[in-house]
């Protein structure tokens, strides 16, 4: 895939701030490559002002905040359950492989391919003679590789989103 079409289907994308207490959530939508913020000790008015400022939608739990009259795009999120929570955000009709494992499930920041000579002393050494194909975020500097926990984690989102 030519990487202005990767970047211009990944602008087009659904963005999403979320609540605190929805930490894991976002980790899955990172997973998912949404983004998806959280902005932590900020009040809601300034969530608000932040989600039609970005152009985000607004994932909560709370009640009161959903109720509210701001005209703002928001998704009141009712179970705890983090499989439920993505059921309930109905992203089977939005997602896109090719853009699954493109963030950092930390920082939110997009992944950048490295040269696997640069994480020869960073990864474990049958880590790198097994892989090729690093990714690294420039923020945190965590390094990322498609092994057995890529696969768990794309069939737990598939099984999390058709069951």
């Amino acid at each position: 895939m030519k990487l202005e079409h990767f970047n211009k289907m990944r602008e087009k994308r659904k963005k999403y701030l979320l609540d605190e207490n929805l930490g894991k959530l976002a980790k899955w939508l990172r997973v998912l490559g949404f983004d998806a913020a959280i902005y932590k000790s900020i009040s809601p008015e300034k969530k608000i002002d932040l989600c039609l400022k970005e152009q985000r939608v607004y994932l909560t739990r709370s009640k009161k905040l959903s109720a509210r009259k701001e005209k703002f795009t928001r998704i009141l999120i009712k179970s705890d359950n983090c499989d439920q929570q993505l059921r309930e955000l109905g992203l089977a009709v939005e997602l896109d492989e090719n853009l699954f494992f493109t963030r950092c499930i930390n920082c939110n920041k997009i992944l950048k391919l490295i040269d696997e000579n640069k994480v020869i002393n960073l990864v474990p050494k049958d880590v790198h003679k097994k892989f090729t194909e690093f990714k690294t975020c420039t923020k945190c500097g965590r390094i990322y590789w498609a092994g057995s926990h890529y696969q768990a984690m794309f069939t737990k989102i598939k099984n999390s989103l058709t069951s």
